[in-house]
């Protein structure tokens, strides 16, 4: 056998919360506050998703276009989007975006995005959504 059964190294062993994910949501929300947990935790999971696949597209268009572009401005957006709403995305907007809190997306800052890390695990605490 390789390894213990439902053990990190079992290739055969899924996380429930990546099960969750992929259908058994509906089940596990009949179960009180666990379906809360899984709308969390899925939701986390597809934000960061999300934050994978516009991190590289923003990148190479900032570095290719002016800041004002209206593709990195979508882009600036898409990516502010993925951070938990309320404080932590007023936090990541201001600290990775154009340094404002709130009011409409008009003058990225090259500098601010260039400090947004490839994986959003890296992002501290309070700016893009809280650990669990």
């Amino acid at each position: 056998m390789a390894g213990n059964l439902n053990s990190v190294d079992d290739p055969n062993s899924v996380p429930w919360f990546d099960l969750s994910c992929k259908g058994l949501g509906a089940s596990i929300s009949k179960i009180p506050l666990a379906g809360l947990a899984a709308d969390i935790v899925c939701g986390r999971i597809q934000a960061r998703d999300d934050y994978m696949r516009i991190h590289p597209l923003l990148m190479e268009n900032v570095d290719l276009k002016n800041p004002n572009a209206r593709t990195v401005l979508y882009l600036c957006e898409q990516i502010t989007r993925t951070a938990e709403f309320g404080a932590c995305r007023q936090n990541f907007r201001r600290y990775y975006i154009d340094g404002k809190n709130s009011g409409p997306l008009k003058n990225p800052q090259t500098a601010l995005i260039k400090k947004l890390p490839q994986d959003p695990k890296h992002i501290t605490f309070g700016y893009w959504a809280a650990q669990f």
